[in-house]
C-alpha cells in the first residue's frame, strides 16, 4: 500500500480529500507547515492543496525537496490556478488536478492503475460530456466561492440532502449536474422532477416511476432533483418531507442510494420550514450576474475561447466598447443569456475585435435600453415639460405627449378634490364643477367596463367547463384541466372583488406629506422577482430632491401598487418600463404638483377611439381605473393614453407642498 500525505491548510478539506482518495484510515493528514511532517515516514504520494498565494505550499516543497524526489506529487489548485501552479512548482514535475477533484480520478492516482479503483472507469463516449460540464462549471463560477462544496462532493456523503437557491438563470441546473457527476453519482441517474403550483404528490411519484421504467436495471445511485421545489403547494411539501426524511414509498425507485436535491428561487417563494430543514443539510446559494459585473469581461473572454476551441475556429476578442455595453446591461442573473449574446455575435461576422455595434442577440442588434430612447428628455426641463414640446415637431409621439404634458391641457389639469387643495379661483369654479360632473360619469362607465372585462373572461371559462362536465367528468385529463382553469378563473374573480372592496372601504383621504419617490422604490422592490423572471428593464428618474406630495399615504400606496402590478403584467417579456417624477410649481391648476410619468410598451387601444367601448388591456384595466379614482380623490389628476406602436403613457399630478 502506498504511503500517502494529504496536505491542506483547512482540516475539513484534508478529511474530505482523504475520503475522496479512499485512504482515510492510513494517510497522514497535516497542514503544509505542520512540524510533525519532519518525523513522518517517506511519502509515495503527496496530495497538496493550493490556496491563497501558494506561499505556505511553496515553503513546504522547498523544505522537503530531498524527501519528495521520488514521490508522486499531485497539486490541487483551485479553479483557474493550474498555469500558475505549474510555473511556481516547476522543479517538481507535478501532476495537476483541478480542485475539487473527482473521486475516481483521485483514487486511480493514489492506488495506481490496474483495477484497484473502487469506481468503474468512465467510458469514452461519456467523457466529452463530463469534460464539457467541468469546463462550463469552471467558466461560470470561477469567481464564486461555494463553502462546503468539497464536502458535498465527498462520495461517502452522496446521500445527504442538498438545497441550492438562486434566481432563474444563475446556473442552478449546471450546479446540480456538476454535483451529481462529480459527487459520486456519475454511475447512477439524475432524475429531474418538475415542480409547479399544481403538482400533487402522486405527480412526483409518476415522474419517478416513468424514469425508473426507462432504466434497464437497478441503479447504484439516483439523484432526485426537485426543480423549483418552492413552487409546490403546502400539502405536497408535507408529503415530500416524509419521503426525504424517511424513504420513498416501496417500489417507487430501484436505487441502492438516493440523494434529494432541491432548487429554489432566492429567497424561496413558499417553502415550509419543515421541508426546508430536511433539505438543507447542505445548502448552496448562487449570486446573480448583476452582483458580479466586474467578472463579465472574464466571462466573455472565456466563452469566446471555449467556443473557438470547440468549433476549431480562431479565437476572437471583444473590444472595450463591447465589453462596456455588456457590463452596463442590467442582466437579471442570466449566465446563459450572456453566453448566447457572445456566441451569436461571433457567428454574425468575422471582425476581430468585435465592437459594440456588432453585438447580436435573437437576430437583432444588442444594446442596453437607453434612457434617452425612453423619453427622459421630457422631464429634463420644467418649463418645457409644463408648456409642451417643440411646436414645429411633426412626430406623432411628440404631439401625443404634448397633449397631456402641457400645463394647460384639460385632461391633466382637471381638479376633482375639495379640501386637500386650495379653493379654486372663483372665475373658473363653475366651469370646473361642470367638468367634475362629466368626468365622474366617464369614470363610472370606465369602472363598470373594467369590471365587466375582468370578470367576463373567467366566467366564460367556468361556463364552458360546466357545460362539458356532465359528458367528460370521467376523463382524468379533463378533470385536471377543469381544476386548473376554473380555479384560476375563480382566483381572478376573487382578486377583482377584493380590489373593489378595498376601494369601497376607503374613507376621506388624509392630507399629509408622502414621499412618493421612496414609495415607488419600495413597491418596485416588492416586484423584483416578477421583473427578473420576465427579464424586464425598469428605468427610474425619481426626484429625490423634492419627492413629497400631499395626500393619504395608505390610499396612494394602494393605488400605486395596483398600477405598478398592472404595468408589469401588460408589458411583454424583455420589455421596458420608464418611471419618473418631478416637482412643478404650476402644473395643477396653477398650484404646486408632483408629476409622475409612467411609460411602457404593450397591447393598448386605438389612439383616437372611444375609451369605454374599446376593451383594451391598458385603458380599461381595472387597476388603472382604481388608481385614477384614488388619485382624483386626493385632489390630483390622472391621464392615460395609448399611442401608435402600442405605447401607453400614464401621467399623474398630485398636490405638493410649495
Amino acid at each position: 500500500m502506498n504511503s500517502v500525505w494529504i496536505l491542506h491548510r483547512d482540516p475539513h478539506h484534508r478529511a474530505a480529500l482523504a475520503r475522496l482518495a479512499g485512504v482515510a484510515d492510513f494517510a497522514i493528514l497535516a497542514a503544509p507547515s505542520d512540524p510533525q511532517l519532519d518525523d513522518a515516514p517517506r511519502a509515495d504520494v503527496v496530495l497538496l492543496g493550493l490556496t491563497d498565494d501558494f506561499e505556505v505550499e511553496l515553503q513546504f516543497a522547498h523544505r522537503f525537496a530531498a524527501r519528495l524526489r521520488h514521490a508522486r506529487i499531485v497539486l490541487l489548485p483551485e479553479r483557474n490556478g493550474a498555469d500558475r501552479a505549474r510555473a511556481l512548482f516547476d522543479s517538481l514535475d507535478p501532476l495537476i488536478v483541478s480542485y475539487p477533484p473527482e473521486a475516481a480520478v483521485l483514487r486511480e492516482i493514489v492506488h495506481g492503475t490496474g483495477g484497484q479503483s473502487e469506481s468503474e472507469p468512465l467510458p469514452l463516449s461519456q467523457r466529452p460530456a463530463r469534460d464539457a460540464l467541468a469546463e462550463r462549471f469552471s467558466r461560470w463560477f470561477a469567481d464564486v466561492e461555494f463553502p462546503g462544496l468539497l464536502r458535498i462532493l465527498d462520495p461517502q456523503l452522496a446521500a445527504v440532502p442538498l438545497m441550492i437557491s438562486g434566481e432563474p438563470g444563475t446556473g442552478r441546473g449546471l450546479l446540480v449536474r456538476y454535483i451529481h457527476t462529480f459527487g459520486g453519482g456519475s454511475a447512477g441517474a439524475l432524475i429531474q422532477l418538475v415542480c409547479t403550483e399544481d403538482t400533487r404528490p402522486e405527480d412526483l411519484l409518476d415522474q419517478i416511476a416513468a424514469e425508473s421504467r426507462r432504466l434497464e436495471s437497478a441503479l447504484p445511485h439516483a439523484t432526485l432533483w426537485l426543480d423549483e421545489v418552492d413552487r409546490l403547494p403546502a400539502t405536497s411539501q408535507r408529503r415530500l418531507q416524509g419521503w426525504v426524511e424517511w424513504a420513498l414509498p416501496p417500489g417507487s425507485l430501484r436505487a441502492a442510494e438516493v440523494r434529494w436535491l432541491g432548487t429554489t428561487s432566492d429567497p424561496p417563494r413558499h417553502l415550509t420550514p419543515e421541508l426546508q430543514q430536511v433539505l438543507s443539510t447542505f445548502s448552496l446559494k448562487i449570486p446573480p450576474l448583476r452582483d458580479r459585473p466586474e467578472k463579465i469581461a472574464a466571462l466573455v473572454e472565456a466563452t469566446a475561447q471555449a467556443w473557438g476551441s470547440a468549433h476549431q475556429r480562431r479565437v476572437r476578442n471583444f473590444a472595450d466598447d463591447a465589453i462596456a455595453e455588456l457590463t452596463a446591461y442590467p442582466w437579471q442573473g442570466n449566465l446563459a443569456e450572456l453566453e448566447a449574446v457572445v456566441v451569436q455575435s461571433l457567428l454574425a461576422g468575422t471582425s476581430d475585435p468585435i465592437h459594440a455595434d456588432e453585438l447580436r442577440y435573437d437576430e437583432a442588434s444588442f444594446a442596453p435600453i437607453d434612457a434617452d430612447e425612453l423619453g427622459v428628455v421630457l422631464l429634463d426641463d420644467e418649463d418645457e415639460l409644463c408648456a409642451g414640446l417643440t411646436p414645429d415637431s411633426d412626430d406623432d409621439e411628440d404631439a401625443l405627449l404634448e397633449t397631456f404634458l402641457a400645463e394647460d391641457s384639460d385632461e391633466v389639469t382637471l381638479d376633482l378634490g375639495d379640501g386637500a387643495i386650495p379653493t379654486p379661483i372663483p372665475e373658473v369654479a363653475a366651469a370646473e364643477e361642470t367638468e367634475r360632473r362629466d368626468v365622474s360619469g366617464i369614470g363610472l362607465r370606465r369602472l363598470v367596463a373594467a369590471v365587466a372585462h375582468e370578470v367576463r373572461n373567467p366566467l366564460t371559462t367556468i361556463r364552458t367547463f360546466a357545460e362539458l362536465f356532465p359528458d367528460q367528468h370521467q376523463d382524468p385529463e379533463f378533470r385536471e384541466k377543469f381544476a386548473e382553469l376554473v380555479g384560476r378563473g375563480v382566483d381572478r374573480i376573487e382578486s377583482v372583488v377584493r380590489e373593489l372592496t378595498q376601494l369601497a372601504e376607503l374613507t376621506a383621504p388624509l392630507v399629509e406629506p408622502v414621499d412618493v419617490a421612496g414609495m415607488f422604490e419600495e413597491l418596485l422592490e416588492l416586484q423584483r422577482e416578477t421583473i427578473h423572471a420576465r427579464r424586464l428593464v425598469v428605468l427610474k428618474e425619481l426626484d429625490r430632491n423634492r419627492p413629497l406630495a400631499l395626500g393619504d399615504s395608505a390610499q396612494l400606496r394602494f393605488a400605486f401598487e395596483a398600477m405598478i402590478r398592472k404595468c408589469l403584467e401588460i408589458v411583454p417579456e424583455r420589455g421596458d418600463v420608464y418611471l419618473a417624477s418631478r416637482h412643478h410649481e404650476t402644473c395643477l391648476q396653477g398650484r404646486p404638483a408632483l408629476r409622475v410619468l409612467v411609460r411602457f410598451h404593450g397591447p393598448g387601444a386605438p389612439r383616437n377611439g372611444p375609451i369605454v367601448p374599446g376593451i383594451a388591456p391598458a385603458e380599461n384595466a381595472l387597476e388603472f381605473v382604481v388608481a385614477e379614482a384614488v388619485v382624483r380623490a386626493q385632489g390630483g389628476a390622472f391621464t392615460i393614453q395609448t399611442a401608435d406602436a402600442d405605447e401607453t403613457i400614464l401621467v399623474l399630478d398630485l398636490p405638493a407642498p410649495p
